[in-house]
């Protein structure tokens, strides 16, 4: 962990609600994507990060190892997604128009592909993309091997290369 990141960590874990509005900055964008592939809708997603962001943020203080902060918060956000997906959350749902920033918003045969993955592939495929956390990493999050992560991974980056035909 670079040091700016983890003074930034430790200065949250103190009480600093700019340094928390900091970090929510540089991993917003990524647990948005990583909710949208979830949630498979960006309104769900959206309140899951919220959701998310309020828990962490409430909780922070508990944190005992700064370099541990963006694997709690990923592993909070993974499980607002399950919860809410759960909770069968939404009774209507409308057809998504696309009025997402393009930068975060994956393209429409991205996500279909995305939502043939089986749960736990696509965990783990969006936690290395969007979280960029190693396969150790992603398996003491989802508590499996980190063989069985970097196995799973390949097997899902074969299947969206071949529902994308690349």
């Amino acid at each position: 962990m670079k040091k700016e990141m983890k003074r930034l960590v430790q200065s949250a874990i103190l009480g600093d609600k700019s340094a928390f509005g900091t970090l929510y900055e540089i991993y917003s964008v990524d647990m948005y994507r990583f909710a949208l592939s979830m949630c498979k809708n960006s309104f769900d997603a959206q309140d899951a990060v919220q959701e998310t962001v309020l828990s962490v943020f409430k909780s922070v203080h508990g944190i005992k190892n700064p370099e541990k902060f963006k694997s709690y918060l990923f592993s909070s956000l993974s499980n607002t997604c399950k919860r809410k997906l759960s909770e069968n959350y939404h009774i209507v749902e409308f057809e998504d128009q696309g009025y997402v920033d393009s930068e975060i918003e994956f393209s429409i045969p991205v996500r279909e592909a995305l939502s043939k993955l089986d749960e736990e592939s696509r965990q783990i495929l969006m936690l290395s993309i969007a979280g960029g956390f190693k396969s150790r990493e992603i398996g003491e999050m989802l508590s499996i091997p980190a063989n069985t992560v970097r196995t799973k991974h390949k097997r899902a980056l074969e299947k969206m290369r071949e529902e994308l035909s690349l």
